[in-house]
């Protein structure tokens, strides 16, 4: 995206101590938690000037210490087609912060013993078994290179998934030749079931051999497979009944079903939905088959509140302990871009 596209917000998460899972975060005055009233106040004036040049239709900022909110406003318009102004009770896509919440979930899995990292993604999933990596190879005559396909020296593991060095990729930004057969294949051009999704991405290239290259890409949606089919559910399901109700995420989902929700969906510029190649925002309001685990989730900032301080204080029995191995932001604060649902970690 050229810009800040939509709604920006912006989360502090400043030593962030989770008091009791599925209750609110209590709130407490900046000073009362060791905060500058009035440097937050300059975040908040940085944020309204944003939205008033049009860098950003509107911000929510939430601050929060000690496992009390300090700071928690909004500015600007949720909707910049009909004005409607930004409200703390936004409702965002938050796109790859999607990918969070799937591995914490495969991660609860593996400490449950029902896989290990090590282990090759073709044991549960066998279609990924014997895969191909994308080789592109110059015309000496000077012609337009071709992509040769070469079996992977290695099956992708789980812990590449996790950790995305798994060879897939995303053919929404770059021109390499194997990133561009995933725009020919239509990814988001159907309506697939996780199952469906998977199968489509096994007959795609790999865009580097298995373990050798980190790259953005599909490999948490494949994660998410994974997670459907050692638990037996779907994976909003699972999500659902061992991670979001446990701590009361009760805006975090893969679409907006309840009418009563719709207004409260912040939208981009209209014209300013396009992510990258052959990909757009979409309209959580309609609900479909395919639950993105890398990203296709929606949720409010006192749902990401409770996530960060799971994330970072994982030091209750109320928690798993597959949260403590994603214990990997910064000790002082977690710094998060969410714009309008696109939210970057």
């Amino acid at each position: 995206m050229k810009r800040y596209t939509a709604s920006l917000l912006v989360v502090l998460a400043l030593f962030l101590a989770l008091p009791t899972i599925g209750q609110n975060l209590p709130r407490a005055k900046p000073a009362e938690v060791g905060l500058s009233s009035e440097r937050l106040d300059r975040i908040m004036e940085l944020l309204t000037a944003d939205a008033k040049k049009g860098t950003v239709p509107g911000a929510v900022l939430l601050v929060a210490r000690h496992g009390k909110i300090a700071y928690y406003q909004a500015t600007g318009l949720l909707d910049p087609t009909t004005k409607a102004p930004m409200t703390p009770e936004a409702i965002f896509r938050i796109y790859s912060m999607s990918k969070a919440v799937t591995s914490v979930s495969a991660m609860m899995l593996c400490e449950e013993g029902k896989f290990t990292l090590a282990e090759p993604l073709a044991k549960y999933l066998p279609q990924f078994a014997r895969l191909k990596v994308g080789v592109e190879k110059a015309d000496p005559a000077g012609g337009k290179p071709t992509l040769e396909l070469a079996p992977a020296k290695r099956p992708i593991t789980i812990q590449d998934l996790l950790r995305t060095p798994s060879g897939i990729t995303y053919g929404f930004f770059g021109d390499t030749l194997a990133k561009k057969a995933y725009v020919a294949a239509g990814l988001f051009k159907g309506d697939y079931t996780n199952a469906e999704f998977a199968d489509k991405i096994a007959q795609l290239p790999l865009s580097y051999e298995p373990g050798t290259t980190w790259d953005y890409s599909h490999s948490t949606d494949i994660l998410g497979r994974l997670v459907e089919v050692v638990s037996g559910m779907s994976l909003y399901q699972f999500e659902r009944q061992r991670l979001l109700d446990p701590l009361g995420m009760k805006d975090t989902g893969f679409y907006v079903t309840d009418p009563a929700k719709h207004a409260r969906i912040a939208e981009p510029y209209p014209n300013d939905r396009a992510i990258g190649i052959d990909a757009a925002f979409n309209d959580p309001r309609v609900a479909g088959k395919w639950e993105s685990g890398g990203g296709g989730m929606v949720y409010n900032r006192l749902d990401t509140g409770l996530f960060d301080a799971v994330a970072q204080e994982a030091h209750t029995d109320s928690l798993p302990l597959a949260v403590m191995p994603l214990r990997v932001t910064s000790p002082l604060f977690s710094f998060c871009c969410q714009a309008c649902g696109v939210e970057w970690g």
